[in-house]
């Protein structure tokens, strides 16, 4: 079946807001997907009801201790708390199923281990590759644990950036469908400084925008990483965005 290559201004749009909303440097927007529980509880009433009239007095409940700086309510989710009630696109068999990623390997064998933090990145094709499966199968911590403290995505607030994420930085709207990386490139300036071209292939969902359903596209990206002379591990910095849909051609996505 032939690719076909987009060419209406309405794709053109799409894209726009969707590619440039989160794949490499600019920080995610609020998609109209509805908005899940994040487990919190409201605070509750600590006081304890007396007995009125001749009725038996109920012994009153002693207060509880204050669990928080300001002392009601629960503390607020870890990180944690909050990644694990997010969506996913983890197949049940991921660990026997064809990594997403497209290396060839099993997942158990490819970027399930970097996912899983069992091992590090170690080169910036480590990187790339366990990113573009973590976008594809929605695995928002490792997007986060792989992004550099200097790029202009990183948040302090970690909980923030995460729910962020999820509402509008995962390309709810696309299918992947290939990567094909370059050939890492070492900077003559800083050999813990790298480069890395790629191509990425993405089809518009049934679920999206119905004229677009089916269409695929292919953005560019010429990628910066870093790697931490500390413990050696690669990480993600910074990428200029670019699309083969007609007109944007030249065009940086995400500047």
């Amino acid at each position: 079946m032939l690719k076909r290559k987009p060419s209406s201004s309405l794709l053109v749009a799409f894209l726009c807001a969707n590619v440039v909303a989160g794949f490499a440097t600019r920080r995610p927007v609020a998609t109209t997907r509805p908005s899940r529980p994040t487990g919190r509880r409201d605070p509750t009433s600590l006081a304890a009801k007396g007995g009125v009239g001749g009725a038996k007095k109920k012994k009153k409940k002693p207060k509880r201790a204050a669990q928080t700086a300001k002392g009601f309510g629960a503390p607020p989710p870890s990180l944690d708390e909050v990644l694990a009630g997010f969506e996913t696109r983890v197949p049940e068999d991921a660990g026997d199923a064809p990594c997403p990623c497209g290396a060839g390997e099993v997942y158990d064998d490819c970027c399930g281990p970097l996912h899983r933090g069992d091992r590090p990145c170690a080169s910036m094709t480590d990187v790339l590759r366990s990113r573009y499966a973590a976008f594809s199968w929605r695995i928002v911590g490792h997007v986060m644990s792989t992004t550099h403290p200097s790029c202009r995505d990183h948040r302090d607030d970690r909980v923030a950036w995460a729910r962020d994420l999820d509402r509008g930085g995962m390309f709810d709207s696309f299918d992947f469908v290939k990567l094909e990386p370059g050939e890492e490139e070492i900077s003559e300036e800083n050999e813990n400084e790298g480069f890395l071209d790629f191509e990425v292939t993405l089809r518009a969902k049934e679920d999206g925008n119905a004229s677009l359903a089916g269409q695929e596209t292919v953005i560019s990206e010429r990628s910066k990483f870093v790697r931490d002379t500390t413990h050696g591990t690669w990480s993600y910095v910074s990428g200029d965005v670019k699309s083969q849909v007609a007109g944007l051609e030249d065009t940086t996505l995400n500047a």
